[in-house]
């Protein structure tokens, strides 16, 4: 008897024990349920070396998500973008950085997030609508950018001894070194005289204080003759206006005498016989005294010092004597 076969139920069979095994091991890789995962967006700036796609994203030591895509950032070639889905439920707050840590010895690399002392939650987004989780370089990363930033700094510190010990500059450097032993030399042998020019610029210096000093005193005295000399000059001037005022006087009295003589005839007789020309003698010599006392107070005024050391002689004529200087002299006429 032939046995016959049905080709579909057999291929039905087999894709429903397939579709029944890829469904048992979703369902053990899931735990038995579906999670749910929020994307964000990591911006490295450094190496990524060991990271790639479907690598774990650990919070604090603890799996809650994977790598999903790693790329160039287009709009800054110096940064790497990288994709990463987050259980929903895992808190995201705006301190939480990211940072990549190698695993083990297998050269691969994982994302670890740590923070999370803020209580605000990350939910600003970027202008692409991305929610951006900070990057911040690893400790290998910065190590590797210290030493690198130490060997290039010891490069340029080798450079500059190599020049510094080139043979131009040791040459010159004995010379400089014979010149201060030449010059050590002469000091010794001229110490005396260096000695004696010191004790006498310090004598000089001595000697300079002491004539400042006496200087010094030389222009208090000056001063305080100056200033004897205006009170001198102001007494003067009171003298001159008092004898100014009394002419006035007797200028006013003679006037006063005039107008007394026209009151009789025997008065006016009398005094043109007598008074009158003792008067007129009298106003004369008034006259006189006003004319010299306004000259020796113009000439004060010209040159003030002639109170102290007088007029200035007249150099004597052929066969005179000389005379010693005299102070202006006020001689009445008779």
């Amino acid at each position: 008897m032939d046995s016959k076969i049905n080709y579909t139920a057999v291929g039905l069979f087999v894709l429903l024990l397939i579709f029944g095994l890829a469904g048992t091991v979703y369902w053990l890789v899931t735990g038995g349920k579906q999670q749910a995962f929020t994307p964000y967006v990591i911006y490295a700036t450094d190496s990524v070396a060991g990271l790639t796609v479907n690598s774990h994203v650990l919070y604090r030591g603890v799996d809650v998500g994977q790598v999903k895509s790693i790329r160039i950032d287009r709009n800054n070639p110096g940064r790497i973008r990288i994709l990463v889905d987050i259980d929903e439920n895992v808190p995201i707050f705006s301190d939480t950085v990211a940072q990549l840590r190698p695993q083990g010895v297998t050269g691969l690399s994982v994302l670890n997030l740590t923070g999370g002392k803020s209580s605000v939650s990350l939910t600003q987004r970027n202008k692409q609508g991305e929610l951006v989780i900070p990057y911040q370089p690893s400790i290998f990363s910065r190590l590797e950018g210290g030493l690198s930033e130490t060997m290039v700094k010891f490069s340029r510190i080798s450079n500059r001894l190599d020049m510094l010990l080139s043979e131009k500059n040791i040459a010159t450097l004995d010379n400089t070194l014979q010149n201060i032993n030449t010059l050590s030399t002469v000091l010794a042998e001229h110490k005396d005289d260096i000695s004696a020019a010191i004790i006498a610029g310090r004598t000089t210096l001595q000697n300079t204080a002491e004539a400042s000093q006496s200087a010094n005193s030389l222009i208090k005295q000056s001063q305080r003759l100056i200033a004897r000399f205006d009170k001198s000059i102001q007494g003067l001037k009171s003298t001159l206006t008092a004898a100014n005022e009394a002419a006035n006087k007797v200028s006013a009295a003679s006037e006063s005498t005039l107008t007394m003589s026209k009151t009789g005839n025997e008065t006016l007789t009398n005094f043109n016989q007598q008074t009158l020309p003792v008067l007129d003698g009298l106003l004369t010599q008034l006259q006189e005294t006003s004319r010299a006392l306004t000259q020796l107070v113009n000439e004060i005024n010209e040159n003030p010092s002639q109170i102290l050391y007088g007029t200035a002689p007249i150099p004597p004529g052929p066969g005179e004597s000389k005379t010693r200087p005299r102070l202006i002299q006020i001689t009445p006429s008779p």
